[in-house]
């Protein structure tokens, strides 16, 4: 079998500065505060404190000759594994420089139906139509054994086709990427290898390797000199060894995670860690980088669209500098998808203001735990929600969390409590937000509201049902944001919710949520500002318990609404009783298109399975809208209305609204 040598001259999308911070590019308009920590705190420098020791020369590794590099014994396993879902391609026709000719590349299995390879190696249809792929084209285990030079195994080829699927993005002006279906029988034999939106996924000094077909051979695999020399935003560098045939491979981490799509090579004297030098700088695109070029092709319809959306929902995780939402929502000026949109979206985090809530009471008491701590931190440093409303959590729970998120990860969280008299060990409710983003603080309820929260059910005035308790088991606390510079002016509340248990409180969730929504009516009225409710309700929207709100003009956002398109929301079939209500005014404010943000294709990591809950999550995008009419809950108010002892309640007068 003869490959013919791949094409040259392939340009670079970033230049490589080995002396630049990681990130620079974006400044200090992405969504984390610190992005050096917090890439100590991702990449784990910062927990084993390694970075300082060595540079005080504390830590000296006895064996060590030159530079002291080792990886986990694992990793050979999963380099072995994931090898098998990498290429050959073979092409010929048209490239991408509008020159004729014939030529070789790498790519790899990333779905079932999925190929991913560079631009310059499948640049066209035509020319992907009569591409081959072929699998398993690498010396045997017992012929490297032997050294005799056999000929290589005999190779698998599998159909792709264009018409179902083809999305590229071009060499110069682009990342270099093309995504192909692939007859699925491909994974079934091979595998894939998982992508990951990761940002912050390795630091300079670390290793990159490479697995490729160099120059039409047989599969190899870079092990020496692999030094990540510079990462930003779109790239990573690194002196791993290729050939022309390389593009289009896997670049992975010590821990045998896919971190960037290989596409180019050019000469350039660098100075490596260990003091020697290295006359090849190698470049490859990152995947976090390539998820949110899709998600710009996504919003911008076409063709294209429907084929993005089908391989965002391949890509895992979150990208922690553009937050849980990613791209999503945000407007960026690029005329056309590419690098500098890319960055430009990371620096969109003056946009919006991404909300989340979630019920975190195994950390209330186990906060000293550091495997919890340590869990519930990585989960809010990952999502970059800019405030969230934290559910059954302690006052000591919730400062132990902000002081760690800050130590590992670098991101600054303020913090206030529902009930800031209670005792230390009661589990309540509170909220944390990013300083960078929000100011906030609690504020009292209206007197007359106030004492709504503070009643019972089982009131014999009333003469409701006897066996019920208190309305609010958790008080619901009221907290006022204001939004920080350079974000637009915003100012609104929000209120975290714990309602009571599913199976003893359906008539005081369905009182609660009547109260909320006259008490929400009011301040509204007052201040004219917009409210968000949310957190763990105990009951599933479809219970009918929380009619009320959503019949007084709230949006009700849930994990029934995803279907819908309606909703983003974080999977997971335990996490269908925690939802978000949206005040009638938030339509006038944020609109319906903007802050209804679909990501469909966005999962949690397994690390969340420390918890039996999951997060809500809504990114708010600061524009205008028109709003809704509100209908009356007669029966509830008047239950209401007999607690504070008053007539039943007069119609309020519809303020006017602008309209958009």
């Amino acid at each position: 079998m003869v490959h013919a040598r791949s094409l040259t001259g392939i340009p670079f999308v970033g230049k490589p500065d080995t002396k630049q911070k990681p990130f620079s590019e974006i400044g200090k308009l992405g969504s984390v505060d610190d992005p050096g920590q917090m890439l100590k705190g991702w990449t784990g420098w910062a927990e084993r404190g390694l970075d300082d020791a060595v540079e005080k020369g504390v830590i000296t590794p006895e064996a060590a000759v030159g530079e002291y590099v080792t990886s986990q014994a694992a990793l050979l396993q999963l380099l072995s594994e994931r090898r098998r879902a990498v290429a050959i391609v073979s092409a010929e026709g048209t490239n991408y420089e509008g020159e004729a000719g014939f030529w070789s590349g790498t790519g790899f299995l990333v779905s079932p139906n999925l190929l991913l390879t560079n631009h310059h190696v499948l640049n066209s249809t035509v020319v992907a139509k009569n591409a081959k792929v072929e699998f398993n084209y690498e010396i045997s285990p017992e012929g490297l054994l032997a050294g005799d030079g056999r000929a290589p195994q005999a190779t698998q080829t599998f159909a792709i086709d264009p018409a179902r699927l083809f999305i590229t993005s071009p060499t110069e002006g682009g990342l270099d990427y093309t995504f192909i279906w692939i007859e699925d029988a491909a994974a079934a034999a091979y595998g894939i290898i998982p992508m990951e939106r990761a940002f912050f996924t390795v630091s300079k000094e670390e290793s990159a390797f490479v697995i490729h077909h160099p120059d039409g051979q047989p599969k190899q695999v870079s092990l020496d000199d692999t030094d990540i020399l510079s990462i930003d935003a779109n790239v990573i560098h690194y002196s791993s060894d290729t050939m022309k045939g390389s593009s289009g491979a896997p670049v992975f981490d010590r821990r045998g995670r896919l971190i960037a799509l290989h596409h180019a090579s050019r000469a350039e004297k660098v100075k490596l860690p260990d003091g020697g030098t290295s006359d090849v700088v190698n470049e490859g695109i990152k995947i976090a980088a390539i998820a949110l070029d899709l998600e710009m092709r996504m919003r911008k319809g076409g063709t294209d669209a429907s084929y993005a959306e089908t391989i965002l929902k391949s890509i895992k995780g979150s990208d922690t500098m553009s937050g849980f939402f990613g791209g999503l929502g945000r407007r960026i000026d690029a005329s056309e998808p590419g690098p500098e949109a890319v960055v430009d979206t990371y620096r969109g985090s003056d946009q919006d203001v991404d909300v989340g809530f979630w019920n975190i009471e195994w950390l209330a008491n186990r906060y000293d735990q550091p495997v919890k701590l340590d869990g519930a931190a990585k989960v809010i440093s990952d999502l970059s929600l800019d405030v969230w409303g934290l559910a059954e959590i302690s006052p000591p729970a919730v400062d132990a969390l902000v002081k760690n998120i800050q130590r590992i990860y670098g991101d600054r969280y303020d913090s206030a409590f529902s009930e800031p008299d209670a005792a230390q060990s009661k589990q309540s409710t509170a909220m944390i937000w990013k300083s960078s983003s929000l100011t906030g603080k609690r504020v009292e309820w209206p007197e007359a509201i106030e004492k709504l929260f503070r009643q019972r059910s089982d009131d014999p005035n009333l003469e409701v049902e006897a066996v019920h308790g208190k309305i609010f088991d958790r008080y619901p606390g009221l907290f006022r944001f204001k939004t920080v510079k350079p974000l637009p002016a915003y100012e609104f509340f929000v209120v975290p919710l714990h309602l009571k248990a599913m199976d003893e409180g359906s008539l005081r969730r369905r009182l609660a949520t009547r109260i909320l929504a006259r008490a929400v009516e009011q301040i509204s009225l007052d201040t004219k500002l917009d409210v968000i409710l949310g957190g763990d309700m105990n009951a599933p929207l479809a219970s009918g318990d929380f009619t009320a709100i959503a019949d007084a003009s709230f949006d009700v956002l849930g994990a029934q609404d995803e279907a819908d398109g309606a909703f983003t929301y974080v999977k997971s079939p335990k996490s269908a009783i925690d939802n978000i209500f949206l005040s009638p005014s938030m339509r006038q404010t944020v609109g319906t298109a903007d802050f209804f943000i679909v990501a469909k294709d966005r999962t949690m990591p397994n690390y969340l399975e420390i918890t039996d809950h999951r997060p809500v999550a809504v990114r708010l995008c600061l524009s205008k809208r028109g709003v809704r009419s509100r209908q009356d809950q007669k029966d509830l108010d008047a239950m209401i209305d007999a607690m504070i002892g008053q007539s039943p309640k007069p119609a309020v007068k519809k303020r006017k609204t602008a309209k958009a």
